[in-house]
């Protein structure tokens, strides 16, 4: 049962939920321990009303639940269905993050916004979403933390059955100031914080917008078995920031088997560049690009394969050629290896990017960008190993 109505009138409503034979109520209303001392007098009497009647609730200063396959509990859009789990303690920033979902290409199985978490809290549902067969990426957002060792002890049993991404708010001392007024929690040590997620082998999401780019990585994507990048590009600029990158995020970018970067002199240009980071040179378009995909993602020595491009507009080369060629390497490797795309070019870009992640490849604009999610892909992935 979904209620909105004043704040005080709540509590005496848990007896006509339970009379109407529900045993859960997700109470959308705010004005209750995020105001203060007398709204926290008014959850707790809240609380205390639901327990008598043996009602659960969700809430209060929420803005819902959803499952995109059966309904949709909140006062936000329906998000294309997939299988990104989202729980969030604030209800707006959960909502902007299913308003974002088709734009960033991904889908959502469930939400959920735990508002004051009152009675059902962020561990409940994390426990929830652990065990939901519709869903393989579980995103968190959160600010107080009330149960730590609960909280701990949540996500790294979650982690170990699917990839669990958490942005933390209240950082700072004034985001931790905001956070108690927020939704009436604590927001606690960051360094502590952090360290919990690390431990709990969770990743860690360094901004809302990183929130879906890594879960989407997670999603379209199967686990690298390493640290070994290769790259390939057609402009040398984008390769040089890319292995800079790399290598600022604690990633390798290897040497080439001696036959790879042979059959890579065969087949490109005189002027390309076939030492790993691959440059196929402006001039390279679909074929390069394919076989340069395939003969990389063959490579022993690569677990990873990043795709750059600079979609060049003159030769008599379309807007989406080189995607296609790195479709067409991918069918001819045949080999389950990690692939990440950055398409440069703004505008001009976004035909490839578009077939690319049609195609469940996740496509970034920046390399340094792209970098650091693959780097939050791989430390998971070596969680997971261990």
């Amino acid at each position: 049962m979904i209620i909105a109505v004043s704040a005080n009138q709540c509590p005496a409503l848990m007896k006509q939920v339970r009379n109407a034979g529900s045993t859960s109520a997700v109470i959308i209303s705010g004005g209750f321990s995020e105001t203060g001392s007398k709204g926290a007098i008014l959850e707790r009497e809240l609380v205390e009303a639901a327990r008598v009647m043996g009602v659960r609730i969700i809430g209060p200063n929420c803005v819902g639940v959803l499952n995109s396959q059966l309904f949709n509990g909140t006062f936000i859009m329906m998000p294309t269905c997939g299988r990104v789990a989202l729980v969030s303690q604030s209800g707006a920033l959960g909502g902007v993050l299913i308003y974002t979902t088709q734009a960033k290409r991904v889908g959502i199985s469930k939400f959920a916004s735990v508002g004051n978490a009152a009675d059902v809290g962020i561990t409940d549902v994390i426990d929830y979403f652990r065990d939901d067969l519709d869903t393989s990426v579980i995103m968190v957002y959160l600010e107080g933390v009330r149960d730590g060792r609960a909280l701990f002890r949540s996500l790294q049993q979650a982690s170990v059955k699917k990839p669990v991404i958490v942005l933390k708010g209240g950082r700072s001392e004034v985001g931790a100031r905001a956070t108690e007024s927020h939704t009436g929690s604590m927001a606690g040590s960051i360094a502590i914080f952090n360290g919990m997620l690390r431990q709990a082998g969770c990743v860690s999401a360094p901004t809302l917008e990183s929130m879906f780019d890594i879960a989407k990585l997670f999603e379209y994507q199967p686990l690298p078995k390493g640290r070994n990048i290769g790259i390939i590009s057609n402009t040398g600029g984008a390769a040089v920031l890319a292995a800079d990158a790399c290598n600022d995020v604690g990633l390798l970018v290897p040497t080439l088997n001696p036959n790879t970067e042979q059959k890579l002199h065969q087949n490109l240009s005189p002027l390309a560049a076939i030492k790993n980071p691959v440059d196929v040179v402006a001039t390279g378009g679909r074929r390069e690009y394919s076989i340069a995909t395939e003969l990389l993602l063959r490579d022993t020595n690569i677990d990873m394969l990043f795709v750059i491009c600079a979609v060049p507009t003159f030769a008599g080369m379309n807007q989406t050629e080189h995607a296609y060629g790195v479709l067409e390497g991918i069918q001819a490797a045949q080999m389950n290896k990690p692939i990440v795309a950055v398409w440069l070019a703004g505008e001009v870009g976004k035909p490839g990017k578009a077939i690319l992640e049609d195609n469940r490849i996740p496509c970034y604009d920046d390399p340094a960008t792209a970098a650091l999610y693959i780097s939050k892909f791989i430390e998971y992935a070596e969680l997971r190993k261990r």
